[in-house]
């Protein structure tokens, strides 16, 4: 039921707002839908300007209508091939394909011409589904900066890195947050596409505060040794991207 929503919104989808905008009140969000794009650099004025007159209207319609909880756009800063992420936040699976059809049939309806242009604008692109396993992110955060780090965990250590994780990564961040160093964070485990199958997302309101924060964060976690050598060989494999808050055009 995926893929032709899935190759239809490779077509589409153009983009979204940024993560602390849109947050429906009523459910807190469970699962996220991540599309990632590659679009051309010297298209991506003309991709945020569509975003706005034209995805924009129809996500908080379908925000509001309680098809999903939530949606955010990122541009890129720093790694990867990718230099769009759309997320979309929901309780369930099911809310997903009614989500895709919703949104592309008005799209489509809304703008046939900007459907084509975006079309033309994409050069490659892949998705995800994650779901959410914790997090900790206070009401009326101003995110400027997401920084997405994922790790390939062997999955007979799975538990191991959950309990060790909680252990001595989670209160490092929560203690981050309390020194104002860290906005705010989510930790994700995999539920459908990709190599990687945990994922934190780090939420900083300046790029400056990311220093701050590492460096008490790497301190923490390597005070112990013997927890950090058993946290490094479990690692298959890991990278970190940093992205950037969508502007308004009316600020570019």
């Amino acid at each position: 039921m995926f893929r032709p929503l899935v190759r239809a919104a490779i077509i589409l989808l153009l983009v979204a707002p940024t993560l602390a905008a849109q947050q429906a009140e009523e459910q807190t969000p469970t699962q996220v839908y991540l599309a990632y794009y590659k679009i051309g650099y010297g298209d991506l004025g003309e991709w945020i300007n569509l975003y706005h007159e034209h995805s924009v209207p129809i996500l908080a319609e379908l925000r509001d209508e309680g098809v999903i909880q939530g949606w955010g756009a990122w541009q890129h800063s720093t790694g990867s091939e990718y230099n769009w992420r759309f997320a979309v936040r929901a309780t369930e699976w099911a809310q997903f394909d009614e989500f895709w059809s919703e949104y592309l049939g008005r799209l489509n309806q809304r703008s046939p011409e900007a459907t084509a242009r975006s079309t033309a604008m994409i050069m490659a692109h892949y998705d995800e589904i994650w779901d959410i396993t914790d997090m900790n992110v206070p009401d009326g955060l101003d995110v400027q900066y997401l920084y997405d780090s994922r790790f390939q965990i062997g999955f007979a250590d799975l538990g191991e890195w959950n309990r060790l994780w909680s252990q001595v990564a989670t209160p490092s961040m929560n203690q981050g947050m309390e020194d104002e160093h860290l906005g705010g964070w989510v930790e994700m485990g995999h539920n459908t596409g990709g190599r990687y199958n945990r994922k934190v997302l780090y939420l900083f309101e300046a790029w400056d505060d990311m220093d701050d924060f590492f460096e008490g964060f790497l301190a923490q976690l390597t005070a112990n040794p013997d927890v950090w050598a058993d946290m490094g060989r479990m690692i298959a494999a890991h990278d970190d991207v940093i992205w950037e808050a969508v502007p308004d055009p009316m600020d570019m």
